[in-house]
C-alpha cells in the first residue's frame, strides 16, 4: 500500500566502514530512491489535468524512471549472479533469495512507461487514475527489496572476499552501471530523491562531480521540479514519507 516504506539505512558514513558491512547499505540507500520515485508518481498522478502546462515534464519524468528501475533490476541480478565481485557469484554465497523473481515488477515498468508515451502524444487523454492503477508493480518491488535485504549477511561476505576487494568490486560495479545508464537522467536522479536526513555522506560525490552535477540537471531539468528534493539543497519539496528507523552500525 502506498505510500511505500523506506529500507532500512545508517546515518554513517558508509566510506567509514568495512565495505562488506558498507554493502548492504549502498544497496538499501539507491532502492529507497526508487521507492521514493514511486511514492512520487503515486502523489501527484491526480494533481495532472489534460492541459497542464506540466504534464509533459511528468510523463517525461515517468518515463525516465521506468529505464532507471528496468536498468536498477538488471544490473541488480548481474551484481549477485555473475563473479562481479568474488571468483564465486554472490547468489552461491548469500542463498537464492539475494536474487529475488523482479519479471512483474520490469513488466510493469514496461508497461507503465508505454502508457507514458502513449499520453505525451495524446495528452487530452490523460488520467491520473490510469497512472495510479499502472504502478500497481511498486507494492511487490518493495516487498522483494525488503525480503533481498535480509539475506546479505556481512559475515558470509566476510569469509568470501577481503575488504579490499569488496570495495574495488563495489566500485567497478558502479562505474558499470553508470555506463548502462542515461547518465544526464541518473546522476539527478539519485540526489533529487535522496533524503538527506537519512545520511549527509551518501552518493560519495567528488568534488569535481558536485560542480558538474547543475551542468548534468539541466537536460531534464522540468522532470527535476517534481522531484521530492532538491537538487542543489537537498530541501524537502513535497510528501512526507513513512520513516524506518536507521540502523545502529557497531563498530
Amino acid at each position: 500500500m502506498f505510500p511505500l516504506p523506506m529500507l532500512a539505512t545508517t546515518p554513517v558514513n558508509l566510506d567509514t566502514l568495512d565495505s562488506r558491512h558498507a554493502f548492504r547499505y549502498h544497496l538499501a540507500f539507491m532502492k529507497n530512491t526508487i521507492l521514493r520515485a514511486l511514492n512520487n508518481i503515486y502523489a501527484q498522478a491526480r494533481e495532472f489535468q489534460s492541459g497542464d502546462a506540466r504534464l509533459a515534464a511528468f510523463l517525461e519524468y515517468i518515463a525516465g524512471f521506468c529505464d532507471i528501475l528496468v536498468l536498477h533490476i538488471r544490473m541488480d541480478a548481474c551484481l549477485f549472479q555473475a563473479p562481479v565481485i568474488t571468483d564465486i557469484a554472490l547468489e552461491k554465497l548469500l542463498g537464492e533469495g539475494c536474487v529475488q523473481d523482479m519479471r512483474k515488477v520490469v513488466h510493469g515498468a514496461k508497461r507503465l512507461k508505454k502508457l507514458a508515451r502513449k499520453y505525451t502524444r495524446h495528452t487530452r487523454d490523460y488520467d491520473g487514475r490510469e497512472i495510479i492503477a499502472h504502478l500497481s508493480f511498486g507494492e511487490e518491488f518493495s516487498a522483494r527489496s525488503w525480503a533481498q535485504m535480509h539475506t546479505i549477511d556481512p559475515k558470509r561476505l566476510e569469509d568470501a572476499c577481503s575488504e579490499a576487494e569488496m570495495r574495488d568490486g563495489l566500485r567497478q560495479f558502479i562505474e558499470c552501471y553508470v555506463h548502462e545508464s542515461d547518465v544526464a537522467f541518473l546522476v539527478p536522479f539519485i540526489h533529487s530523491h535522496h533524503d538527506n536526513e537519512t545520511s549527509l555522506y551518501w552518493p560519495t560525490v567528488s568534488p569535481e562531480g558536485r560542480i558538474m552535477l547543475p551542468c548534468l540537471a539541466k537536460t531534464y531539468a522540468r522532470s527535476w521540479e517534481l522531484a521530492p528534493f532538491d537538487i542543489s539543497t537537498g530541501r524537502r519539496r513535497r510528501y512526507r514519507e513513512h520513516k524506518t528507523p536507521p540502523v545502529n552500525v557497531q563498530f
